[in-house]
């Protein structure tokens, strides 16, 4: 008869700590300015939240919202749009701190996700921070959703943050 060998050593907690290698832009410069898209007024809100803690003061924070276009190429959209313009109002009623620059940018473009790697050159972020739309599917988030596209062709680090909402 085999018997079950259990080890019951008491094991030490360890904690890793990982010191960024010298060299490596991982300091103020990469929080300078920050791409955050947003997609309607309850994702504003989400974003909004999730990110307000990890702020430090002065960041400029580049809200975008990407609207329907009709060419090939991402545009910066001129005049007002109400839906963005309500996205917007969100993010800012829930973020709100003067210590805080903000841009509102509006892009037109055929594809989000094409809208939103361009947007990082043209608006020279350092990082681009989002919610996904829908937490439980990370399956969608990494392969398929603009989210996931962002995470493999922006040419700055991308922080996804968790959607808190219940």
């Amino acid at each position: 008869m085999e018997s079950a060998y259990l080890n019951t050593t008491p094991r030490t907690p360890r904690t890793l700590l990982f010191a960024p290698a010298e060299g490596t832009l991982v300091n103020d410069e990469l929080f300078e300015r920050i791409l955050i898209p947003i997609a309607g007024p309850d994702d504003a809100e989400a974003t909004a939240r999730a990110v307000r803690p990890h702020l430090d003061p002065g960041t400029t924070l580049i809200v975008t919202h990407v609207t329907r276009g009709e060419s090939g190429e991402t545009t910066i959209k001129t005049g007002r749009d109400q839906f963005a313009g309500a996205t917007y109002e969100r993010f800012y009623d829930i973020l709100y701190r003067d210590d805080l620059r903000f841009e509102w940018v509006t892009l037109e473009a055929r594809e989000v996700a094409a809208a939103l790697v361009d947007a990082v050159g043209m608006t020279e972020a350092t990082l681009v921070a989002f919610t996904p739309r829908d937490i439980d599917d990370w399956k969608r988030t990494i392969t398929g959703d603009p989210g996931g596209r962002l995470i493999r062709e922006a040419d700055v680090p991308v922080m996804v943050f968790p959607d808190r909402r219940a």
